[in-house]
Parts: C-alpha cells; structure tokens; sequence
C-alpha cells in the first residue's frame, strides 16, 4: 500500500471538514470568512459567524508566530508563523472559542449557525 502524499491528505481532510495549513493570501484559500493574526497580539476580526459546512482562513501576516487553538483543545489545533494561512471547516454549529497559546489573552470566537 502507497502512503499518502500531503495534497491527497489536504484535499481528504478538507472534503470531511478538517483543517490545512499553508503559505499564500486567505483570499487565494476559498474560505468563507478570514481572519488576521496581528504583531499587536489580537485576532481580527476576534469574532465571526459562519454556517455549518463552511470554512473559517486565520492568516498570519506579521513577523510574529502565534498559534490557531480550540479552546477545547481538540476541534483544531495549529501553528501559524509569518505568512502562513490555517483553514479549518466547521461541520456542525455551535461557538468555538479559541486562543494563540504563545500570547495571553490572543482570543476569539467563531460561531457556526
């Protein structure tokens, strides 16, 4: 049996609601909302409403590394250095609070309706 390259896995996550990382603009990712990761140590927007099945971009365009992390600790969980991108579809509704684990009081909330 052949392992899996990276692409087939990102496109196999991405096809059951799951998360990818990668370099480029959020704009280029097809998500539904984005969200930027600042030098300042906030997430901006900190708070954003998406439907089920859809897709939430956190981007990284500073020279500062934060992390991308649910609050519950297993829905997503990623780093983010300068220039990358974290994508993560939302399968079901509810709020999912998450932080930057590197810098204290980085927090937001994406709200799946």
């Amino acid at each position: 049996m052949r392992p899996l390259g990276f692409a087939a896995l990102v496109v196999a996550l991405a096809a059951c609601g799951g998360s990818s990382m990668g370099t480029g603009s959020c704009g280029q990712s097809g998500a539904n909302a984005n969200v930027n990761a600042t030098d300042t140590k906030v997430f901006s927007p900190n708070g954003t409403t998406i439907t089920h099945g859809q897709s939430v971009c956190w981007q990284d365009n500073g020279a500062v590394s934060h992390t991308v992390t649910s609050d519950d600790g297993t829905s997503f969980n990623s780093p983010l250095g300068p220039g990358q991108t974290f994508v993560h579809t939302f399968p079901a509704a509810g709020s999912f609070p998450y932080h930057c684990t590197i810098h204290t009081g980085m927090t937001g909330t994406v709200t799946v309706n």
